[in-house]
């Protein structure tokens, strides 16, 4: 008997405690299913989006591709409006940003320079992918040798030896300094460039011409 009354106290005991507590163990149940669920959902909203942008970024690059033919101008507007869409809809993708860099590229091309910088400027600010943003300096490099603004062009290209685009960033400091007529400066920056590259194993051929092209002069 004393066993059968301590089992019923046991009940009595589990029906008080799920009177209590039965409502808010529920509710906690039902918000983590919620977010197993809403991150399911959210995860395939995610999928659904890069797999848009892929598209419509394979689109662009054919436009590009076709700029090349005989549709050249048509191309050209369809990288412009691919180009908008791809920074409309997916504003914040990797898609979106190598999508300026092809509208920046169509600015220069009708010499827009001082739009093609802001457009640049925009997804640099935007971006925290190194190698983007080593291309986008050089770019914006380019941009302002192209306005003679060749000091603010070279500001974009100081970096260290350690810095992977280090060659890179140098041969075309060399560049700019001798648009420039800094032709020691413009020498300097090409030896820079030419010495890091023996010590990385890469091609100097071409640092050696523009080297030896300023000790011609």
């Amino acid at each position: 008997m004393d066993y059968l009354r301590s089992e019923d106290e046991d009940v009595a005991a589990l029906k008080r405690w799920w009177k209590e507590n039965g409502n808010s163990l529920l509710i906690g149940v039902g918000l983590a299913l919620a977010a197993i669920f809403g991150w399911k959902a959210y995860q395939q909203h995610e999928k659904e989006q890069k797999e848009q942008a892929s598209i419509l970024y394979d689109k662009l690059t054919q436009a590009v591709a076709s700029q090349q033919g005989a549709a050249a101008e048509n191309a050209e507007a369809n990288v412009v409006y691919l180009a908008g869409e791809l920074k409309d809809k997916f504003p914040d993708s990797i898609y979106a940003h190598y999508a300026s860099l092809f509208e920046a590229k169509e600015l220069v091309s009708d010499e827009k320079y001082a739009e093609a910088e802001a457009v640049l400027a925009e997804v640099k600010a935007k971006s925290d992918d190194d190698a983007l943003n080593a291309v986008i300096n050089t770019r914006l490099a380019r941009v302002k040798a192209a306005l003679q603004e060749y000091d603010a062009a070279v500001s974009y290209l100081n970096t260290g030896k350690d810095d992977p685009f280090y060659v890179s960033y140098e041969e075309l400091k060399g560049d700019i300094l001798k648009m420039k007529g800094s032709r020691a400066e413009a020498k300097a920056a090409y030896q820079n460039a030419l010495d890091q590259a023996k010590v990385l194993n890469q091609p100097t051929q071409i640092l050696e011409i523009k080297i030896n092209d300023l000790a011609d002069a």
